[in-house]
């Protein structure tokens, strides 16, 4: 295995760590305790609609990039919803697109609202969004704009301490 290849392995297993074990801890907390450490490297602005929404809501997304006979770039994506909802499980998976459930915690249930980050749509990079409506938040990762024949794919998708964790490796 190439040393890039090495050091993303680590650095996952560092970021995983980093998140279950502050999971763990906010399980225990009150809603107005929830804190994550460390913070989220995106904050999104949630755009109310209607109801009682969070100010905001973070995504840490790190970058791997590394040269092997091809030019790869894989990102870690964790959405920080536990401070804001329930546990996530994977509601919706297809190619190139993965949506991720939780139930909004009492204050805000009522939220009906979006925070979306989004690079220009004619460039290759994922779109991520968040919806919250009908007492749940949604947490999509969707790389369906990315024309056939460039290599992106959703890697992996699965909960990371009962937050949504998803692998997106892009191709050149």
């Amino acid at each position: 295995m190439k040393y890039t290849d090495k050091l993303a392995k680590i650095l996952g297993i560092i970021l995983f760590l980093l998140v279950s074990i502050s999971s763990l801890h906010t399980q225990a907390q009150s809603i107005t305790e929830v804190r994550s450490n460390p913070t989220p490297n995106k904050v999104l602005n949630v755009i109310s609609q209607a109801g009682n929404c969070p100010k905001n809501v973070g995504i840490w997304i790190i970058s791997f990039a590394y040269m092997q006979e091809i030019y790869n770039i894989e990102n870690i994506v964790i959405a920080d919803t536990l401070p804001i909802a329930g546990p996530a499980k994977v509601a919706t998976k297809r190619f190139r697109f993965v949506e991720y459930q939780a139930p909004l915690r009492s204050p805000y249930t009522s939220c009906v609202g979006q925070a979306n980050f989004t690079t220009d749509p004619n460039s290759l990079d994922a779109s991520y969004k968040f919806r919250f409506q009908n007492r749940n938040v949604y947490f999509t990762i969707d790389i369906t704009n990315i024309p056939d024949g460039f290599g992106a794919g959703i890697k992996e998708e699965k909960i990371l301490g009962l937050r949504p964790y998803a692998v997106v490796q892009f191709v050149d």
